[in-house]
């Protein structure tokens, strides 16, 4: 009994903190809160590559679309010619 005890004692708070952070990242995921989270430092310690990505994501939606030229039609979609 005392060595099961031991294992409980040594294992379950690796089991609880695992379990912690699995489920703050689903929690974080399907609240579309990912990129702020408690998670982040986690993550680019893990999955460096997931953040590199996210980062990369977050640029692209950051970015605004570029003015038309001066010579362009007003609606370049929209040609009469097809």
């Amino acid at each position: 009994m005392d060595g099961f005890l031991l294992f409980v004692i040594s294992v379950g708070p690796i089991v609880l903190i695992t379990g912690g952070f699995a489920w703050a990242t689903t929690r974080a995921r399907r609240r579309g809160i990912g990129g702020v989270s408690v998670i982040g430092p986690f993550q680019d310690m893990w999955d460096p590559g997931a953040a590199r990505t996210q980062i990369e994501i977050e640029i692209q939606a950051e970015q605004t679309a570029p003015a038309p030229s001066p010579g362009d039609p007003p609606d370049a979609d929209d040609r009469s010619d097809r």
